[in-house]
Formats: C-alpha cells, structure tokens, sequence
C-alpha cells in the first residue's frame, strides 16, 4: 500500500497536463491577462496597462514571466499562459511530498481548486506555492521567521500583492503564541526583504507611472479592497459558509481531521487560519483566494491519516465519493431551464456522468478496506471525471467559453481590424489568431459614437448606450452565457 499515494500523485501531475493541449484562454481573467502580456511586450514592461491606462489590479511578476515565454512559444499559443501555473503546481506538490509525505502531495493536488487553477493563465498557484515554502522554513526554524521566509513571502508579494506578508506575519504571529516564543531580533532578516524586494519594483513603477498610478495603487487596490470594497464585496462569514465547496473534495475529511492534536497538526491549522482570518477581515471575497490555505488543510488531513485509522473519517471519505455517485445519477434527472437545456441531454455530457457513477462505485469498493484507501478515492474520483472533460468535453467548453465565436464572427465579415469597434466584449485571444486582429480596438460609448467603425461588436444588454444609426445587425453570437451582436456600416 505505500507506494500507491506516491502513483496517485504521479497520476495528478499527468492529468494537469490535458488540458492545453485542446482548450483556449477562457473569457475573463484569462483573456484579459492576454492583453496585458501583449501591451507588455509593445513596451509597458514596468507599468502592466490594459487598453493603455495602467493594470494595477496585480503585481508585474507573474506577467513577466508570461511575456518572456512569449518570445519562445509565441503570443498565441496556450504554452506561456498557463506554464507559470504548471511548474508552480509541480514544484508545490514536489514541496510538499518531499516535507510532508506523499498524502499531502496528493490531496493538494486533488483539491479541485488548486487541480483547475494549475491550468489556467492565473497567478494563484504560484502565489501559494511560496507562502507554503516559506510556512516550511518557519516551521524547521521553529517559530522563527528566517531570510528565506521573507524573500519568497517578498516574491509573492510581486505575484500577487501585500496580502503575502500578511499571511506569512500571520502565521509567525500564530506559530508563536502556540509554541510561546517571543520574537527576537534576528526575525527582522524575514521581515525586511518582505518589503524590500517589493519596493525595488513599485518605487520606480511609481516615478514612471505619476501620482495617478500611486494613488490607484494604495488608495483603491489595497486601501480600497481592504475595507470598502468596490466589486466582489461580501459579508465576514462568507468562507465559512463556501467551505464545502472551496475545499472539495476535501471538506468533510477535513472537518474529521480537525480532531488529530499531534505537533505538525498544529501547525497545519494555523497555516489554515493565517490565510482565513486575514481574507476573512477583507470587504473584498472570492472562493479563488482559498487556494492560499489548501496546503495547510492537506497537511493537516495528512497527517490525520499517516497518525490514525479513524473510522469517522473514513466514513466522511465514503459519504465523499458516495456523494459524487449521487451527482452523476441526478445528472440523467435535473432539468435546467433556458438555452442551456439541451446541454444535458448531449452523449458527451451524459458521458460525464457514466464516469462520476463508475468511479465512484470503484472508489467506493476500493476505500471501503481502510482510511488510507477512502482517502485516495476521494482524490482520484473527481480527478477521473476532471480529465475526461478536459479530453472530452473541451471542444464544447471552447465554443461555450472562449472567444473563439468572437474571433469566428470577425473574421467572417472580413472588415480590417483598424475599423473595428468592440464595445463591452471580450479581448480577443484564440489559439492561431490572425495577429491583425489584435489591432481591434475596445472603446467606451463616446469614444464609438466619434469614432464610427465599419463594424461594431456589443454586448446585447448594453447596445442602446451607444448611437447605432445607419448601422445594420450582420451576426450575433454567445460566450459566457451572455449574447453579443455584430453591427456593420
């Protein structure tokens, strides 16, 4: 049995590898971090900018990286967006096998969180993966908070933003109360390049970029979204009550977990609170930033396993795989209103759903011999089903998701991309796209209304904020669940 965590996490790391081969940037971050990269490699490398006014929402690392592999793949392959997070995912998981064992190695992986972010053109994985390396180096130091602590904390402040030094402070703070430990002197050679290794960006960023972009930068992106958050506000309870989804497949294995007391339990625990009280006292929430805390939570349930045959957790493990059973056999029976009805009834997704059954009756008869085995089955019974629609699934999740119809109605109309006017729509990136295209512009109402293109792209809901006389509708299409026209002069 005690190579079989070591497979299953060797099975994780393949199955993170499907995707880009068959999907496209995604509408949303994705395909706005595309635009960033290309405005990074026309010359705004210091300030990031998005359709020429400075991209302060996120640090330039991450986007540095992206652009220089650009050089070696090109802007429009899937390769530079998503090979950050790739590695970032390999190296975390490489982290904590060879630290924590290959259990947490594996329910990590199978988080579904951290499984999806690995594949995408986001930042958070990378951003976990140094506040986990440098929980570890607190950890050996027993309580203290070394050089190397603070200059991986200080990179990832430079992926992400300032919440890394809160986090990695945090859990200095934590670490020394449970261990009663006083900070001493020798700390501060964590906390300095926490700062410094930030400052050697923003400080020239700021004398490039004006009093604008610091105001933007302090006042609206870390002031703002600290205490009055303008977009994606939510209440102080917000992770508690989403934590069976933020932490799936995991949740009720974790809640068992919670009982193992041992030493490294503890410090896994307050790995999880160092990330969840901070981002708890933040106005501004979203699921994507647990993924910061699921190394802690696989430590944790790590060690409950390698230190215990606890039969209620490997009853919340069966309830686990039972439960994704139970999803793939009400997959046959839900009906869903709209135009997304007939998606259901697809053999491909109806596949889906073959899958989720069989391989959770596997797991199920596979977990049943041990705690061990039920929590391999919980990790590998939503990976099993993740694959097959990242192989099988993904040629519809392109056409439903991307803006590979955005960039298809274009090109039809055969208008050269100067004389194009795309107004609340996507930015455009698809694999092989014509790079003219790139040269179409996104404007708000007045600046359309002036500038009168031959063809006009608009989102359905917000066509009549612009003047459209003389204009005739030519297409329309759907991405995102949202309709889009496309108006010609």
């Amino acid at each position: 049995m005690r190579p079989a965590p070591a497979v299953a996490v060797a099975i994780v790391i393949v199955s993170v590898l499907l995707s880009p081969f068959g999907r496209e940037l995604f509408v949303g971050d994705e395909t706005k971090y595309s635009q960033v990269v290309r405005e990074m490699r026309a010359g705004s490398f210091l300030v990031p900018t998005l359709e020429g006014t400075p991209f302060t929402h996120k640090p330039p690392l991450h986007f540095w990286f992206m652009a220089s592999l650009t050089y070696v793949f090109g802007v429009y392959s899937i390769w530079p967006f998503v090979l950050p997070s790739l590695v970032a995912f390999f190296l975390l998981l490489t982290l904590l096998y060879r630290a924590w064992g290959p259990v947490a190695a594996f329910v990590c992986g199978t988080s579904i969180l951290m499984w999806g972010a690995a594949q995408t053109a986001r930042m958070d994985v990378a951003f976990a993966g140094l506040l986990a390396l440098a929980a570890y180096r607190i950890y050996r130091a027993r309580g203290s908070l070394t050089l190397l602590a603070g200059v991986v904390t200080g990179a990832a402040f430079l992926i992400k933003g300032p919440m890394a030094p809160v986090i990695t402070l945090a859990l200095f703070a934590f670490e020394a109360i449970r261990l009663r430990r006083r900070p001493v002197p020798r700390d501060l050679l964590g906390v300095l390049p926490m700062l410094a290794i930030p400052l050697l960006w923003l400080v020239p960023a700021i004398v490039v970029g004006g009093e604008a972009f610091w105001r933007e930068i302090f006042f609206k992106q870390t002031v703002g979204r600290a205490v009055n958050a303008w977009v994606h506000k939510a209440p102080p309870w917000f992770y508690l009550m989403r934590a069976p989804a933020t932490l799936a497949p995991w949740f009720f294995v974790f809640v068992a977990a919670l009982r193992c007391r041992d030493e490294k339990a503890r410090f896994a625990l307050n790995c999880v609170l160092s990330v969840l009280v901070p981002y708890t006292l933040l106005s501004s929430k979203l699921d994507v930033y647990m993924i910061t805390l699921l190394p802690g939570v696989a430590v944790l349930i790590a060690r409950f396993v390698e230190t215990s045959e606890d039969v209620w957790g490997r009853r919340a493990a069966l309830f686990t795989v039972a439960l994704f059973g139970a999803i793939g056999v009400a997959g046959f029976f839900v009906k869903i209103k709209g135009e997304d009805a007939a998606l259901l009834t697809l053999p491909a997704v109806r596949g889906l759903f073959v899958v989720l059954i069989a391989a959770s009756l596997a797991g199920l008869f596979f977990g049943r011999r041990s705690l061990r085995h039920a929590v391999l089955a919980v990790g590998l019974v939503p990976v099993i089903a993740l694959s097959y629609v990242m192989t099988v699934l993904m040629p519809l999740a392109n056409e439903q998701a991307s803006g590979r119809p955005l960039v298809r109605a274009l090109v039809a109309q055969q208008v050269p991309a100067g004389e194009i006017g795309l107004y609340v729509c996507p930015h455009l990136w698809v694999r092989g796209m014509p790079p003219e295209l790139a040269a179409a512009r996104h404007y708000d109402a007045a600046e359309l209304n002036a500038a009168s293109p031959r063809l006009i792209v608009a989102r359905r809901k917000n066509a009549h904020e612009i003047d459209l006389n003389g204009y005739r509708k030519v297409d329309e299409l759907r991405m995102i669940g949202k309709w889009f026209d496309v108006y010609r002069r």
